[in-house]
C-alpha cells in the first residue's frame, strides 16, 4: 500500500479536471485492502473509489481516493460453445477486448472504443448498441470498505437497470473482479466489429478533446413530455437502448445548445451530450454548465435530465 497526501487528480481523468486528495492510497492486492481497512476506521475520513477515471467530474476531495490494482483474466470453465473468465475490476475494456480476440471469444465486440475499466463498466452497467454489461456477467466479487466482508454477488443480486448498478447505489463496495460468459467465435470477424464500433466512436465523438463521456443518460421514452415524444417520433430520433429512449444529445441540441460554453467548457457540436474540456477547463464551469443543461432542457421539453457521469465534491 502507498499513501501520498495531497495529490492532484486531474492527470487521474479522462477530463483533466480536478483538485487535491486528502489522501491518495494505492492498493495492489488484498492484503492492502485489509490494511487500508484498519486506516480508514482510525481515520474515520470518507472514500471513494477511483476506477479508470472516465466517467468522473472531480472537485477535489477531503478524504481517502484508493485506487486499486486487480487485473487477473483467468479461464474458469471452458466447452465447445462458451468459456467463462474472471476478469480484474482495473483490467481496462481495451485490453480484455484484445485477450478475448486472441481466444477467439465473443459477445463483447459492442464495447468497441469503450474506455475506462471493468469495474466500472460493471458498476455503471455501461452498454451501448443495444448491449449491456449486464448481458455476459454471471457474478462479481465485491470487498466492502465499512466491514471487510468479501462476497460474490450473482447477477440478480447486483439490481441493474440503465446504467445503474447495486455497486453504483452502495458506494461501501468495492469490485475486485467480475465472472463473464463468452461464445466461441471467429477471431477475424470478432476483431471486425470491434474496429467497426471503434472508427464509430471516433467518427461520432469528441475523443479529441478531455471529455467524461455522456454527461447524461438517454430518457425512457415512458417518462418523456408528450412534446417530446411528438418531435421524437417525428424526427425519428427513438432508439433501443436497450429499451425504447430519446437521446440526451437530440434534446439537448433541440434546444438550442449545441456550441454553447462557459469558460472553457463547451458542449460538444460534434455530440451534443458530451462536454470538452478546451483547456483550462474548471470544474465549477463545467457545473455551471451541466446546472444551465438541465434547466433550459426543462424550460423546453419539461423534462429533467440524469447525469450519467459522476459528480464528486467533497
Amino acid at each position: 500500500m502507498v499513501i501520498e497526501k495531497n495529490k492532484i487528480l486531474a492527470p487521474l481523468t479522462n477530463f483533466k479536471i480536478g483538485g487535491e486528495a486528502l489522501f491518495f492510497v494505492s492498493i495492489n492486492n488484498l492484503n492492502d485492502l485489509e490494511e487500508f481497512l484498519e486506516l480508514k476506521n482510525k481515520y474515520n475520513l470518507p472514500t471513494f473509489i477511483l476506477g479508470g477515471g472516465t466517467n468522473i467530474l472531480f472537485n477535489k476531495f477531503n478524504g481517502f481516493v484508493i485506487k486499486t490494482n486487480f487485473k487477473d483474466f483467468e479461464v474458469i470453465e471452458e466447452n465447445k460453445s462458451e468459456t467463462i473468465i474472471k476478469i480484474g475490476a482495473n483490467l481496462l475494456v481495451s485490453e480484455v477486448l484484445e485477450k478475448l480476440v486472441n481466444l477467439s471469444l465473443a459477445n463483447f465486440e459492442w464495447a468497441g472504443g469503450l474506455p475506462g475499466e471493468i469495474g466500472g463498466a460493471i458498476r455503471g452497467n455501461a452498454g451501448c448498441f443495444g448491449r449491456e454489461i449486464k448481458d455476459i456477467l454471471i457474478s462479481a466479487e465485491a470487498f466492502n470498505l465499512e466491514t471487510g466482508e468479501r462476497k460474490y454477488f450473482e447477477n440478480k443480486e447486483i439490481n441493474f437497470n440503465y446504467r445503474d448498478s447495486f455497486f453504483k447505489r452502495n458506494k461501501n463496495w468495492l469490485i475486485l473482479n467480475g465472472f463473464f460468459r463468452f461464445e466461441k467465435g471467429n477471431p477475424e470477424e470478432i476483431r471486425k466489429i470491434i474496429e467497426e464500433k471503434i472508427n464509430y466512436r471516433k467518427e461520432k465523438h469528441p475523443i479529441e478533446y478531455p471529455n467524461a463521456g455522456s454527461i447524461f443518460k438517454n430518457i425512457k421514452l415512458e417518462t418523456a413530455s408528450e412534446k417530446l415524444k411528438a418531435l421524437a417520433l417525428e424526427k425519428n430520433k427513438i432508439k433501443n437502448d436497450p429499451f425504447p429512449v430519446i437521446p440526451a444529445a437530440f434534446v439537448i441540441s433541440e434546444s438550442g445548445l449545441k456550441g454553447f460554453q462557459i469558460g472553457q467548457a463547451k458542449i460538444s457540436e460534434k455530440h451534443s451530450n458530451f462536454i470538452i474540456n478546451l483547456g483550462g477547463a474548471t470544474f465549477e464551469e463545467v457545473y455551471k454548465l451541466i446546472d444551465y443543461i438541465k434547466k433550459r432542457v426543462a424550460d423546453e421539453f419539461e423534462v429533467l435530465l440524469e447525469e450519467e457521469i459522476e459528480i464528486v465534491s467533497y
